[in-house]
């Protein structure tokens, strides 16, 4: 199971836990379970440097701090395997086994990240803090923002909102009243926009804007479109802790950080348009922070203000190219998590209930599974967590790959009120991956959206143990490697071919939104000319044309509805639909046009296809100023190759033609 200079260090919580060591780890590995982890980090430390080890999963409760300053040099990854195996999962042998493949998934994720490390860089947030409040407490936050600056005083703005509660008649406040309009930018260098109340200044004062490095809003509810991200603080308690502790937040944000680069853009598979034609955009429209735009150089390509990015992955899940990816988690190590977790050995998977991948974002989901964790609450150790940034980082690829490798069902573990906005995309993504399974007849109810809000978390323990009793065995034979690629379309085909192939099911055709990005695209071979377009603009490949037997082939499961071809056909024989063929045809390139060629009158050399030169005759024919030019010795001149009909035309000039 290890990699070479890996070790493990677990604790079994002052012997309060049955923890076997041989069930967790290879008898030729560094692995220890220990029951006073205070003292025992330093043998296995030494033990550690003897065998050279360069990582070391820990999973113990103990205080970071122990196993830090121990295991200097080496790099830890810290694992939760009492709250999530052995407190909810009162079957032990069962619970041994999830842990088992919980370090296993460390183990293969990390190897991947030491392979490709996530870029940073550099943010600088000054201390200019602006306080929108409809609370007099809003005065004493200011007040104890200043004075846990450590000397080191806040630029604070106090705005006092139009709604303003618990000040005193005849405040001098009273008369700077605002509406908070807007707020745009990032942690560092916000732009926030304000309306001063029209009612005491008689309308004469317009809209203003603030700089400013951060934003706390103290309001009963939270102002219609402003989103909470890094930098601004929606409160809506006047607490003394929740005020305190926002202001200590407001003051770790302050200095010099390095931002994690959340995003690749490979612009080259871009379905942004072509030709002077901007097409798909899906990128922009789902970025709740605008942190998207089109590059002002080029408005067929895109570009990142990576210090505004969020990294909430709507984008990546949007793309339906692929051409956004995320750094981390990237999908690489999404399936490989995935893999280990659903690995079908004996001795791995054991006798344990059928298998379902929860994917919970970081912050109601994570603190869902904490919480079943340190209660206890049980639930089904068939539950596997995937964290990712939030739910909408989770594409229908990675929905139905979950299915593929062996998942008997796949769960959505979130926020009822999710921090980053709308859900719209999610629920696209569900809805698709809910059509899919149910045209394949394997039960569309194998996913599941579950939301909780804070104090809700023993319900949502509960809805994850309806969900999980509700399942019975994939109907999949599970596929236990990872994918080939990890572009969000080839997987989906490899899925679907999958499908296919088990069920022995083609559903055929399936209608679909115009907002999901797939589409058909119908040919009317007849008038087609082979001219190309279509596949020297499509961004996916979806067409092509092949020289060899001039013919033009497409692949509808690349197709992304760009409806880039449609634009560019010049016999407008291209019809784009919203639909998905589930048809092993689909999958692949398929014949939709093709042609005899037309040898030159003079060389007999091939040079044009029957339809292209029937296509150029019949425009050229009809112009009543050419039909000189197409009279006499000229009449077949067409019916040459370029080559031909350059010394055809130059000897009718020399005979006194003149063009």
């Amino acid at each position: 199971m290890l990699a070479k200079r890996w070790g493990v260090f677990l604790c079994d919580c002052r012997s309060t836990l049955n923890m076997d060591l041989q069930k967790i780890g290879n008898p030729e590995s560094l692995v220890v379970v220990a029951t006073n982890p205070e003292k025992d980090i330093e043998d296995f430390a030494s033990k550690a440097d003897q065998l050279e080890l360069e990582h070391v999963v820990v999973g113990c409760c103990a205080k970071p701090s122990i196993f830090e300053e121990a295991l200097q040099g080496k790099t830890l990854h810290f694992l939760d395997l009492k709250g999530k195996c052995f407190a909810p999962h009162s079957n032990i042998e069962q619970a041994h086994t999830k842990a088992s493949k919980m370090i296993e998934a460390e183990i293969r994720v990390s190897n991947i990240k030491a392979k490709n490390p996530v870029p940073v860089n550099p943010l600088q947030v000054g201390n200019r803090v602006v306080i929108f409040t409809e609370f007099s407490e809003g005065l004493k936050l200011a007040s104890m923002l200043d004075e846990l600056m450590d000397g080191d005083s806040a630029a604070v703005t106090l705005c006092i909102s139009s709604d303003i509660e618990g000040l005193e008649d005849g405040s001098p406040l009273l008369e700077q009243r605002t509406s908070l309009i807007a707020v745009e930018g990032r942690l560092g260098n916000l732009k926030i926009t304000l309306e001063p109340d029209q009612i005491l200044n008689g309308g004469s004062q317009k809209r203003f804007d603030l700089k400013a490095d951060q934003l706390i809003v103290l309001t009963k509810t939270h102002p219609p479109g402003i989103k909470r991200r890094t930098g601004v603080h929606l409160l809506s308690s006047t607490e003394s802790e929740i005020l305190e502790e926002t202001v200590r937040q407001v003051r770790d944000l302050v200095g010099h950080f390095h931002k994690p680069v959340h995003l690749t853009y490979d612009q080259d598979i871009c379905a942004g348009g072509d030709k002077g034609m901007e097409t798909c955009g899906r990128c922009i429209s789902y970025c709740p922070y605008d942190a998207i735009s089109r590059q002002t150089e080029n408005r067929l390509r895109i570009q990142v203000d990576h210090l505004t990015c969020e990294g909430c992955g709507a984008c990546v899940s949007a793309c339906p190219t692929s051409a956004l990816q995320f750094t981390e988690p990237s999908p690489q190590e999404i399936y490989a998590r995935m893999a280990a977790l659903l690995e079908s050995s004996k001795e791995k998977q054991g006798n344990v209930e059928p298998p379902v991948i929860v994917f919970h974002c970081e912050e109601m989901g994570r603190k869902v599974l904490e919480t079943a964790g340190l209660v206890p609450l049980p639930y089904s150790p068939g539950v596997l967590p995937v964290e990712v940034p939030c739910l909408r980082y989770v594409s229908e690829s990675n929905m139905l790959a979950a299915m593929s490798l062996g998942a008997a069902g796949v769960g959505l573990l979130g926020c009822e009120d999710c921090p980053n906005g709308e859900r719209e995309l999610l629920y696209q993504k569900y809805d698709f991956t809910q059509l899919i399974l149910q045209n394949f007849d394997l039960d569309q109810d194998r996913v599941r959206i579950i939301t909780a809000e804070a104090g809700q978390e023993a319900d949502a323990v509960e809805a994850i143990n309806q969900f999980v009793s509700q399942l019975s065995e994939s109907p999949m034979v599970p596929n236990w490697t990872t994918p080939s690629q990890t572009l969000n379309r080839p997987i989906l085909s490899d899925v679907l071919g999958g499908f296919i192939d088990q069920t022995g099911n083609e559903p055929g055709r399936i209608s679909l939104s115009s907002e999901l990005p797939f589409a058909f695209a119908n040919i009317n071979e007849s008038g087609c000319t082979l001219c190309r377009s279509c596949a020297n603009v499509c961004p996916t490949n979806a067409f092509r044309f092949e020289e060899e037997s001039n013919s033009l082939h497409f692949k509808h499961i690349n197709c992304v509805g760009c409806g880039l071809c449609e634009e560019v056909c010049p016999e407008n024989v291209i019809t784009i639909k919203r639909e998905l063929v589930l048809e092993k045809q689909s999958l692949d390139y398929t014949l939709v046009a093709e042609d005899e060629m037309i040898n030159c009158l003079k060389c007999k050399k091939p040079y044009i296809n029957r339809r292209a030169l029937e296509a150029v005759e019949s425009k050229l024919f009809e112009i009543e100023s050419l039909k000189n030019t197409f009279s006499g010795n000229r009449k077949n001149i067409l019916r040459m190759c370029p080559d031909c009909r350059t010394v055809a035309a130059m000897m009718e000039v020399d005979r006194g033609w003149e063009p």
